[in-house]
């Protein structure tokens, strides 16, 4: 029911209900006023300006880590943006704008304060329809669900929410009524009717996991999410581990690697984690949400139950000798375009194609899917940048692309990095 049926219903219930009806209508007005100017459009997709030297947050599938990108903002000031820090896996890239000075802003609110059935504005660009106009649209909704988990890509502590998040809404903020933005909307479930439209279903990436990730971002280059290495687990409850089902939830400690951070940090052979930084977990996604809500490189608190005792552990996240400030290499966005924000597993769709770039130059065209890199079959937007950082400049790939039903092979040159220029 939208506020103007509701306001023709509820005139006829009762002076009391109607007015609550037409505060609230005030208050989602004066949000909307108070965060359209922090609003940034980028070619395919949104951002949101988080200070007013100019930080901007969006998703990595709409930024890529290409520097020099023609942004702008609500009114259509036109800026320059590079890519700071990105984390691909998990969708989110820090930009900053070039020469920012007392730029309008939001701020970053707190989403472990959030609840469900909450009423949140989610502001985008759906469709490109703010184009030209140079206004965002803003939609309106509560908050379905919390800790939704998904591993491509990487969701995996997503707020859901129904108001309406369309393609080009990707990277715009999810705002709670008090103008503060409590996460970074970028998926959504998912085609239907042959199309790419929102089904009541969108998904937003955290602010608390957003600012945990800040400063590893302002530092620069591919931040990765945490894991701990060296340790297998398995659920309680489950039928394989009927002896450590007792507790009802968590996660059991079912195997130990020497020599690893998850052995260094004390953990035991049928220890039940129970709790991550003050987190319940009660199931092995929520576990790995958990965790996941801090970089590689970071140290956890973790809290175990071993027999009768309460044992408190810290464990380091991800491969030490792995965990680097700035991974450098071939981009996907080198080849001049940008997926498309549906990530099904079937390929990769290509929703925006640059000028004069390589992938214009090969006959690349908004709408074709990517289904094999060397004739190796490529799933998703992360199989396939992987194996191109592993190729180097001037390199050729053979893509296979489906298009209109054919699949059809078309190769395509890794043109230098303007850092290699």
């Amino acid at each position: 029911m939208n506020i103007a049926i509701a306001l023709s219903f509820l005139a006829l219930q009762g002076d009391d209900e109607f007015q609550k009806v037409l505060e609230l209508e005030a208050k989602v007005r004066a949000c909307c006023e108070k965060v359209r100017p922090a609003y940034v459009f980028f070619g395919n997709g949104s951002g949101v300006c988080i200070s007013a030297d100019g930080w901007v947050l969006t998703n990595f599938h709409v930024s890529g880590d290409k520097n020099g990108q023609a942004v702008r903002m609500t009114g259509g000031a036109r800026f320059t943006a590079d890519v700071v820090g990105y984390d691909p896996h998990g969708d989110i890239a820090l930009c900053r704008i070039k020469n920012a000075k007392d730029l309008p802003f939001l701020e970053l609110g707190d989403s472990d304060l959030v609840r469900v059935g909450q009423h949140v504005i989610a502001m985008g660009n759906p469709f490109l329809l703010g184009n030209g106009s140079w206004e965002p649209t803003m939609t309106f909704g509560i908050v379905s669900a919390l800790h939704r988990y998904m591993d491509n890509p990487g969701y995996f502590d997503a707020i859901q929410t129904d108001a309406q998040i369309n393609p080009g809404n990707s990277g715009g903020p999810l705002i709670t009524l008090d103008g503060k933005v409590v996460g970074i909307n970028g998926r959504i479930d998912i085609k239907r009717f042959m199309n790419r439209v929102n089904t009541g279903i969108g998904y937003a990436i955290p602010s608390r996991q957003i600012q945990r990730y800040m400063r590893k971002f302002k530092e620069g280059g591919e931040v990765k999410e945490g894991y701990i290495d060296g340790i297998r687990i398995g659920e309680c409850g489950d039928a394989r581990y009927e002896k450590v089902g007792e507790y009802g939830d968590g996660v059991f400690v079912a195997g130990i690697t020497p020599d690893t951070p998850g052995a260094k940090a004390g953990f035991a052979n049928g220890d039940i984690i129970f709790e991550i930084e003050g987190y319940r977990i009660h199931n092995a996604n929520r576990f790995h949400g958990v965790v996941s809500n801090w970089p590689q490189g970071e140290t956890v608190k973790v809290r175990v139950r071993r027999g009768v005792a309460e044992v408190d552990l810290s464990a380091f996240l991800g491969n030490p000798a792995k965990v680097k400030p700035k991974e450098l290499g071939a981009s996907p966005l080198d080849l001049g375009f940008s997926p498309s924000a549906d990530f099904d597993d079937l390929g990769v769709e290509i929703e925006k194609v640059e000028k004069g770039g390589a992938a214009e130059k090969a006959g690349l065209k908004v709408g074709d899917v990517i289904k094999k890199l060397d004739g190796r079959r490529v799933k998703n937007w992360d199989e396939f940048r992987d194996t191109v950082k592993s190729r180097k400049t001037g390199d050729t790939l053979k893509l296979t692309v489906l298009r209109d039903g054919e699949e059809t092979e078309i190769p395509i040159k890794i043109p230098a990095r303007k850092s290699d220029e």
